[in-house]
């Protein structure tokens, strides 16, 4: 499916991203992706697109609270699965398998804080309690395209316990989005320069005379200096001497996609500049034709021109691979292959045995 979901993508959908950047988890996919090959491969059971949610308000780093759960354990969400709608808790107890609880989506209320409430009945003082999301209201999402991801706010429509002088027509409480934790730094190894080493300028350039009239500095060739490098007791380089600041074009990257499309541009004006020069040659000389058939003619020629020149570039190409060489060499196994054949046949001797007859001189 082109720009859709993979079976790899499906059989690990669960990540710890919180962020919704596509929607392909919406799309649908064979059901055979879900087989299990394995004991070792994950069993995922994909809720039908139809059912699968858009803009996700339980994201990783999110305190919930499981409904049904008589403990009322509040625990974090680890990971998510969007093909699935299942969220994936970090918690331990008798019944949870390597510390991840495994529930629905629609199981879970968001913890919005510990707030304070006046005190039940007549004695006592005021109770702090945890309040917990039971329904949620988004904003209109929008593309940031700066992150390149959708962004909204999430707001609890309904809490439980119901906040002290808390009404419908109240505000929403906006709950904020978990913080997620910076990247680990990665540990400097001896291979990783230091600060210093990278700020330190290392290269003095050679000073240049005084006066306009004074004669400038020679620069010796980089023939000597790559010489030096094969043998470097027969030709001593100077490392003092000055050399040129700017690379050579032959040492630069051709591979980059400046110098890519800079060549594209000088050859389709090269052939816009050929088309031309053809053109105007047959105008010139008409020869009993017409002008439109002396066009079409010269645009003949400078297409049976292109393709000559793109022959020859492929055939410099397959030289340059070494491909007219292995043709010449499989040419020479082939020839010494049949004339082998032929001395073993030349030479062939047959044994002394019954029903054999030697036939008479010609």
């Amino acid at each position: 499916m082109p720009g859709g979901l993979t079976p790899s993508q499906v059989r690990v959908a669960a990540t710890t991203a919180p962020w919704t950047k596509d929607f392909r988890h919406l799309q649908p996919f064979p059901r055979f992706w879900l087989k299990r090959y394995s004991f070792l491969d994950p069993n995922v059971k994909a809720a039908r697109p139809k059912d699968r949610i858009k803009y996700w308000n339980v994201i990783p780093g999110d305190r919930v609270r499981i409904l049904g759960d008589e403990e009322g354990r509040i625990l974090e969400v680890s990971k998510i699965n969007k093909i699935t709608n299942r969220v994936y808790l970090k918690g331990t107890g008798p019944t949870v398998r390597n510390g991840i609880v495994n529930v629905h989506y629609s199981k879970c209320q968001v913890f919005i804080g510990d707030y304070e409430f006046p005190a039940k009945g007549t004695t006592g003082g005021p109770r702090t309690l945890p309040v917990f999301a039971t329904r949620l209201g988004t904003s209109e999402p929008h593309w940031h395209p700066l992150l390149h991801r959708y962004e909204w706010d999430r707001f609890a429509a309904s809490t439980t316990p119901r906040l002290p002088g808390h009404s419908k027509d109240a505000p929403r409480v906006r709950i904020p989005w978990p913080k997620q934790p910076d990247p680990p730094a990665a540990k400097p190894s001896p291979y990783i320069a230091t600060a210093d080493a990278v700020a330190e300028v290392t290269y003095k350039p050679f000073a240049l005379p005084a006066k306009v009239t004074d004669p400038t500095p020679q620069l010796k060739e980089e023939g000597s200096y790559i010489q030096s490098l094969f043998n470097p007791q027969a030709r001593p380089y100077d490392p003092a001497t000055p050399v040129e600041v700017h690379l050579r074009p032959e040492l630069s990257n051709p591979h980059g996609r400046a110098k890519k499309q800079a060549r594209w541009k000088a050859a389709h004006v090269r052939k816009r500049a050929l088309l031309e020069e053809h053109v105007q040659a047959a105008l010139k000389n008409l020869k009993g034709r017409t002008r439109r058939e002396a066009r079409v003619e010269a645009v003949w020629k400078w297409n049976k021109q292109l393709a000559d020149e793109q022959y020859a570039e492929k055939k410099r190409r397959w030289k340059n691979r070494g491909q007219e060489a292995k043709l010449e060499r499989k040419k020479i196994r082939r020839a010494r292959k049949t004339r082998k054949q032929s001395e073993k046949l030349r030479n062939l001797v047959l044994q002394e045995a019954r029903n054999q007859v030697i036939p008479p001189a010609a």
